[in-house]
């Protein structure tokens, strides 16, 4: 690749030009790699930590899923709009900026007081960092020869594998210690050092002259972004109100899909479309975006269901939580290297993919089938299972699909691939959350139907409470109380855990059906 000479960057001027050029150029995939690492670690982070964010701004789980949706959306548009910003500012200036801001809209997430402040920033961040994925992994096919590209490919993929195991690794710590606004003041300061980095790293190229570039698309833009705007206030507003007997909801269901019908045929027509839909007409990424959207939602769904067992359920400190998981997370990157080493030597990637849905059933399987007092040994072996997902249920998936495209077609393809990446996170974030709720409120009902004078085991267990802490020093009518709060605590605890059992229930359900759509389908071989 032709990279620019030091003394264009103004820097590194006091050493020779080729070797100054040829550092450069090494360091570049790592740019690369940091920029859309830091995309993975704060959807990991806020996943993760969702609970402790939505406690920290008083959010109900209901209003926390607002949150996540506007950053959805707001990605999705701005993914629509990259190419078009590209073409005006060129990658290096791109993906500078998007930091940049990125970093300022952490930093303004440390000063929210409600769930409100928190969506409108969140929206921002999803706009800049949302469409970091396809801006960069487009940038890596189009500066590297297909020799030198999967090396680049390798570090890339390294970083994403990295910022993922870090978000629980550092952000339990952070949590721990220091509250929640330290995951945002943590992702501000990076975020500053990684625009620094970038700087220096990454080449001026994607800019284009006046006359080559693409058109804004304003209206088609806006209504496109008023139709899913619409679509998701309906997703949301679903769970309050029968869609059958509300007007508003169907009326409002119905107007955005008419604005997406029409946006899509707007865009399939166009010779310069913001997003090139006719690469739809080829199967095998229609079957890869299948697989991805099971992968996308399993993947999301996981973090959540993972924080709110250990944490609510076993009652493990967030510190020693984040610990657990970040540490097994970190076994995917000797994973990786296993991966590149022999998974050429695989000719027919469907003996990949259907392995790594099967892993992903197990995972499931294994956790519903776990008691109330499980020892930390036993969540291991499903902690590891999870490190190893991405290298199972996605990179064959994206080998498969996108080989057969050129540039212009990849290009558009994987910013559609994005698209539906951060809808299906969306997505799978509203219904995690409001299955936990529904299944927790069901549970908790049951479990206190139990705590009564009448129920033998109850009666024993507040006595033999109520004993020991007598034995402790306690007034009988203290004891008593107290006695009867540790049960409530129990009962709260109880609830959390079957009710997070329940969620890998339905997970292992989606697998299920992965691992059926992997044996019949015969585009990826």
């Amino acid at each position: 690749m032709n990279w620019p000479r030091p003394q264009q960057h103004g820097q590194l001027t006091n050493i020779r030009p080729d070797t100054a050029s040829h550092l450069l150029e090494r360091l570049f995939p790592w740019a690369i790699g940091l920029c859309v690492g830091m995309d993975y670690f704060d959807n990991a982070m806020f996943s993760f930590f969702a609970s402790d964010i939505a406690g920290g701004v008083n959010a109900s789980p209901d209003e926390l899923v607002w949150a996540a949706s506007t950053y959805a959306v707001a990605a999705v548009l701005g993914i629509l709009q990259q190419q078009w910003w590209v073409e005006r500012l060129g990658f290096r200036r791109y993906l500078i900026g998007c930091v940049l801001l990125f970093a300022v809209a952490s930093a303004a997430c440390t000063l929210c007081e409600s769930s409100l402040e928190l969506s409108l920033v969140r929206g921002a961040q999803g706009y800049l960092m949302g469409p970091m994925l396809s801006a960069c992994r487009i940038l890596i096919q189009m500066s590297f020869t297909p020799q030198e590209r999967p090396r680049a490919v390798r570090t890339f993929l390294s970083m994403i594998l990295l910022g993922s195991a870090l978000a629980p690794l550092a952000g339990g710590y952070l949590v721990g210690n220091f509250g929640w606004r330290s995951l945002f003041a943590c992702t501000s300061i990076v975020s500053f050092g990684i625009a620094a980095f970038a700087l220096v790293a990454i080449p001026a190229i994607g800019k284009r002259p006046t006359e080559e570039r693409g058109e804004s698309h304003f209206w088609p833009y806006i209504v496109f972004a008023l139709a899913i705007g619409a679509l998701q206030i309906a997703m949301q507003q679903v769970r309050f109100e029968i869609f059958s007997t509300s007007p508003d909801l169907i009326i409002l269901t119905a107007l955005g899909l008419v604005a997406i019908g029409w946006f899509a045929r707007h865009q399939w027509q166009h010779p310069r479309p913001l997003v090139q839909l006719k690469v739809l007409k080829e199967r095998m990424l229609l079957t890869g975006i299948v697989m991805y959207i099971f992968y996308y939602y399993i993947s999301s769904a996981l973090g959540f269901l993972l924080s709110r067992l250990l944490e609510v359920g076993l009652g493990y400190p967030v510190e020693n939580t984040g610990r657990l998981v970040g540490l097994a997370a970190m076994a995917s990157l000797p994973m990786c290297f296993i991966y590149f080493k022999y998974s050429a030597r695989v000719a027919r990637k469907k003996w990949i993919i259907i392995p790594g849905y099967s892993i992903a059933f197990v995972l499931c399987l294994w956790i519903t089938r776990m008691p109330p007092n499980v020892s930390a040994s036993w969540l291991i072996p499903p902690l590891l299972m999870r490190a190893g997902l991405l290298l199972t249920m996605d990179l064959p998936v994206a080998n498969a699909t996108f080989s057969v495209f050129a540039i212009n077609s990849f290009n558009h393809g994987y910013r559609f691939k994005n698209i539906v990446k951060q809808l299906t996170y969306s997505f799978a974030t509203a219904t995690t959350i409001i299955l936990q709720q529904h299944r927790n409120a069901l549970h908790h009902s049951r479990l206190a139907e139990q705590v009564n004078p009448y129920n033998p085991a109850y009666q024993s267990t507040m006595d033999t409470l109520t004993r020991s802490l007598v034995a402790l020093g306690h007034s009988p009518v203290e004891a008593n109380g107290l006695a009867l709060a540790k049960v409530s605590q129990d009962v709260s605890s109880q609830a959390a855990f079957l009710s997070a059992q329940d969620g890998f229930a339905f997970l292992g359900i989606i697998a299920l059906c992965g691992i059926g759509f992997g044996i019949w389908q015969r585009q990826i071989r």
